[in-house]
């Protein structure tokens, strides 16, 4: 059950879900509700969909991951897991310089009316999300896991808004899926129920909220 617990810690990193977001949009073949175009993202170009993928996990996984390494490396903290609130401060930190160049980079492209509201939404939410985290983990281990699976539900939940038919499966399985996450970051003891109940809430909160009111 550890090592069970272990993988899902690792399967599904704050870093990672972003991405497991973005491919659920941009490859579950359904049909949205509305003729505006930035809301048929299943319909986008291949080119186009490979573009958002190499943009997010550039800025959303590969940069924040080799800052960790090499924070890592000298020893500014003791491991990847970050397993105190103290050295949890500066990879926040991180995390949220890289979501704000993504959302800027994303707002002033030349096309920026082509790119979805609904991506931009979800980085500036990733990015609103980080920052609260940030002055929560001054004073408690907020749990980072918990965030980002709430993220990705409240994501989802919101795409699915959009849709002529809501994939109830797929919203399903991410509950299910946040559900042992935090499950298994409880079996590791590494947090409290309060504070991946925390977490889950702001990820979802930030989605939701700066999805519903992007312009």
């Amino acid at each position: 059950m550890k090592q069970l617990s272990k993988l899902l810690s690792w399967l599904f990193l704050p870093l990672f879900t972003p991405i497991y977001g973005l491919l659920i949009v941009l490859y579950l073949p359904v049909q949205s509700s509305s003729f505006v175009a930035s809301e048929s993202l299943y319909m986008l170009e291949p080119s186009v969909k490979m573009l958002f993928l190499l943009l997010f996990v550039v800025f959303i996984v590969l940069a924040p991951g080799l800052s960790l390494i090499v924070l890592r490396l000298n020893k500014s903290i003791s491991s990847l897991e970050m397993e105190s609130k103290e050295e949890r401060l500066t990879p926040i930190a991180i995390m949220i310089f890289y979501c704000i160049v993504l959302y800027l980079f994303l707002i002033f492209q030349a096309h920026s009316a082509l790119i979805p509201s609904l991506l931009k939404a979800m980085v500036l939410g990733g990015a609103i999300a980080s920052i609260i985290a940030y002055f929560i983990t001054k004073k408690s281990k907020i749990s980072l896991h918990g965030i980002g699976m709430g993220a990705l539900l409240g994501f989802i939940y919101m795409f699915a808004l959009t849709l002529e038919q809501p994939p109830l499966i797929v919203l399903s399985t991410v509950v299910l899926a946040g559900g042992l996450v935090l499950t298994a970051r409880l079996f590791l003891k590494l947090h409290t129920l309060s504070q991946v109940s925390l977490g889950y809430f702001l990820g979802f909160a930030s989605q939701i909220i700066c999805i519903y009111f992007y312009p």
